[in-house]
C-alpha cells in the first residue's frame, strides 16, 4: 500500500540565481515539485513522492532533487539535509498559524479570571508559559494560560477547581501541613491526623514545616511521596545550620499555593491573625 509524502530537501547554495529555481521547478514538474530559498538563504527543493514508505519516498525525493540540481552545477555533496512527511501530517503543520496565540498581562487576566495586579504575583507559577518580557510587560502562550487556569489555579481559596484523589492517609497529612505552616490549629479528629501531627517538628516560616525523621519509616512517607507528585507541596532535608542535635535527618515541606488550595482546613484566617500580630 503506497500513500503520498512530502520531501524537503535543502542544499548549501546559497544566492542560488532566479532562473535555476524554475528550471528545477520544471525538472520535477511531475512531483509536484518546488523550489525556492530557505530562511537561511540556501536553495530548497520540495516535492511530493508515491511511495510504500517514508525511507523509500525521502531516499529517492532526495535522489530526484540532486539530479535536477545537477545540470546547473550543483552536486550531491551540497545536500545537507532533509524531511519527510506524510501529506496529511504536511498539510497539518501548514495549517498551524505561525506564531501561536500570544497574551500580554491584560489577556492573561481575562482568561485566568484574576485581575492585572495578580498576574503579577503569580509570576513564579506562570514562568512555564511566559515567552518574553517586553517593555509593555511579559507575554505569555494563551494556550499555556488556559491549561494553568483548567488545572492548576483557582482565584477561591479553599475551593478546588479540579479534584485530586487523595488517600485518607493523604487527606489528612495535607490537612496538617496547611495548618502548621499557616499556624492555624492542627486538625486531631482521626487517627490519621493524628500521626502526621505527630511528625511535626515545627515552623519555619515561608509555609515551611518541619518534620521529624522517623517519618522516613512511617506510613506517612508515602503519603508525602505523593502529595509531593501531585505538586502540593515540596520537600527537601534540613541544611546543615538548620540541623538540630539527633535531628539532622528531619525534612522540611514546604507548602505550595496549589497545595494550600487544596486543603480542607480554613489557613487564610489564621495567616490574617498573624499578619496582624
Amino acid at each position: 500500500m503506497t500513500q503520498q509524502f512530502n520531501v524537503y530537501v535543502e542544499f548549501d547554495a546559497p544566492d542560488t540565481p532566479l532562473q535555476v529555481f524554475s528550471a528545477i521547478y520544471e525538472d520535477l514538474l511531475e512531483y509536484g515539485g518546488s523550489a525556492g530559498t530557505a530562511p537561511n538563504g540556501n536553495l530548497s527543493v520540495r516535492l511530493f513522492i508515491e511511495s510504500p514508505s517514508a525511507v523509500d519516498a525521502g531516499i529517492r525525493g532526495v535522489e530526484y532533487a540532486q539530479a535536477a540540481a545537477m545540470k546547473h552545477k550543483i552536486y550531491p555533496n551540497a545536500v545537507i539535509g532533509f524531511a519527510v512527511l506524510t501529506e496529511e501530517e504536511f498539510d497539518r503543520q501548514l495549517a498551524e498559524p505561525v506564531v501561536p496565540e500570544l497574551a500580554g498581562v491584560a489577556e492573561a487576566a481575562e482568561i485566568i479570571k484574576v485581575s492585572p495586579a495578580r498576574v503579577s504575583q503569580l509570576e513564579r507559577e506562570l514562568e512555564a508559559h511566559h515567552v518574553q518580557t517586553l517593555a509593555s510587560g511579559p507575554i505569555f502562550l494563551a494556550e499555556g494560560l488556559r491549561r494553568y487556569a483548567a488545572t492548576e489555579h483557582n482565584s477561591t481559596r479553599g475551593r478546588r477547581r479540579t479534584e485530586i484523589p487523595l488517600t485518607d492517609t493523604e487527606r489528612a497529612l495535607l490537612e496538617v501541613l496547611a495548618s502548621a505552616a499557616a499556624s492555624a490549629e492542627i486538625p486531631s479528629g482521626t487517627a490519621h491526623h493524628q500521626l502526621a501531627a505527630e511528625a511535626v517538628e515545627g515552623t519555619m516560616g515561608a509555609s515551611q514545616v518541619r518534620l521529624r525523621a522517623q517519618l522516613a519509616d512511617s506510613a506517612l512517607a508515602v503519603a508525602l511521596d505523593s502529595l509531593a507528585s501531585h505538586r502540593l507541596v515540596r520537600t527537601r532535608t534540613v541544611y546543615r545550620k538548620e540541623a538540630a542535635a539527633g535531628r539532622e535527618d528531619d525534612l522540611v515541606v514546604t507548602m505550595l499555593g496549589k497545595g494550600l488550595r487544596h486543603a480542607d482546613v480554613d489557613t487564610a484566617s489564621a495567616v490574617g491573625e498573624k499578619d496582624q500580630a
